[in-house]
């Protein structure tokens, strides 16, 4: 499985005499998702050899948080901004990647948040916003970078994506080894500083909040509140935070 880790990346060349950005991947680089880029162009590390995708590797699906490369921007924890036009997020690393050139480049430098517009499932445009500086919890620090699914003043809803690669074995046929993305909601109260994980049941998200608790009860009732439906639960989130006790 070492062999099978997502996106393995040796630096091997500063791009930058200015404050480091990026760095290119060097020939050690295993794979990245290729999520259909490879029909239209090959990415090379500095000495000129082709950096194999994911699919070749023999893994299905992207490491990333969608196919293909998508326009974004790049905050850093100094304040300094970067406009990229084909970048994309891994999910199993929990870092940002760039193209240009026919070269890969991974973002080194602490980032405080980006945002980036991919197509979904359907091809339709989406832009993701992610940010970082949230207390360490679970297995995260303060340099994981979280999708922000709703940021209000006193209540916000964050989602951790992680992507790991999921072997399945058949009898009788070859194993299959295909990316698995797995995700936790965590409410952030930003004036406490509070960061706690949220499941999606009425009773736990009562706990979770309990000054909002009758509140909650109010809203469920009125709206007939699905806490299955992700949709819902960040509208409930949104309506909370406008609705102190």
């Amino acid at each position: 499985m070492k062999r099978l880790s997502c996106l393995l990346s040796l630096v091997l060349l500063i791009l930058f005499s200015q404050p480091v950005f990026t760095q290119t991947l060097g020939a050690n680089t295993s794979y990245i998702g290729s999520g259909g880029a490879m029909r239209f162009f090959e990415w090379y590390d500095t000495e000129g050899n082709r950096i194999k995708t994911a699919e070749e590797m023999g893994v299905q699906g992207t490491p990333m948080l969608q196919n293909g490369w998508g326009a974004g921007l790049v905050t850093f924890l100094s304040g300094q901004k970067l406009k990229i036009e084909k970048m994309n997020f891994s999910l199993c690393e929990n870092k940002l990647y760039y193209t240009a050139e026919k070269k890969l480049f991974q973002v080194v430098l602490p980032v405080a948040s980006f945002e980036v517009t991919l197509p979904d499932a359907d091809g339709d445009d989406y832009t993701y916003h992610f940010k970082s500086g949230y207390p360490a919890i679970d297995n995260q620090n303060e340099l994981s970078l979280y999708e922000v699914l709703y940021e209000g003043d006193n209540i916000q809803l964050l989602q951790w994506n992680y992507k790991k690669i999921k072997e399945i074995f058949n009898y009788g046929s070859s194993r299959e080894r295909s990316f698995s993305l797995e995700q936790q909601l965590y409410v952030y109260q930003p004036k406490e500083k509070l960061l706690v994980p949220l499941k999606q049941a009425l009773p736990s998200i009562k706990k979770t909040l309990p000054a909002y608790a009758e509140i909650i009860s109010t809203y469920a009732d009125k709206h007939k509140l699905n806490v299955r439906n992700k949709h819902e639960v960040t509208d409930l989130i949104a309506y909370l935070d406008k609705h102190n006790p």
